[in-house]
C-alpha cells in the first residue's frame, strides 16, 4: 500500500491537503524515457497528484476563495523552547 499526501500551499496559506492511498496492485507504472533497465518509473497517481498542484497554483484569487488562517500557527514553537 501506497500513500501519497497532498499539500499545496501559496505562501503561508495552504490551499489543500489530500491524503490517498492506493494499493501496488493497482497502480500504473510507465517507464520514463531513457530508462533501459525499466526501473525508473512514474505512477499514474503521481501524475494526477501534479496535476492537481498544478491546476490549484494555477486558480485565480475567486477561485481560491476567501483565507481563513485556521492551519497557520500564529506563534513560532522553536521560539518557546529556545527561550
Amino acid at each position: 500500500m501506497k500513500k501519497r499526501v497532498l499539500c499545496v500551499y501559496d505562501g503561508n496559506r495552504r490551499l489543500c491537503k489530500d491524503d490517498m492511498m492506493l494499493d501496488q496492485e493497482f497502480e500504473v507504472r510507465v517507464k520514463l524515457p531513457g530508462s533501459a533497465d525499466g526501473r525508473n518509473y512514474v505512477t499514474d497517481l503521481d501524475v494526477q497528484t501534479l496535476k492537481r498542484a498544478e491546476a490549484m497554483h494555477g486558480a485565480t484569487e475567486e477561485e481560491r476563495g476567501p483565507w481563513v488562517p485556521d492551519n497557520v500557527l500564529e506563534f513560532d514553537p522553536v521560539d518557546e523552547f529556545v527561550a
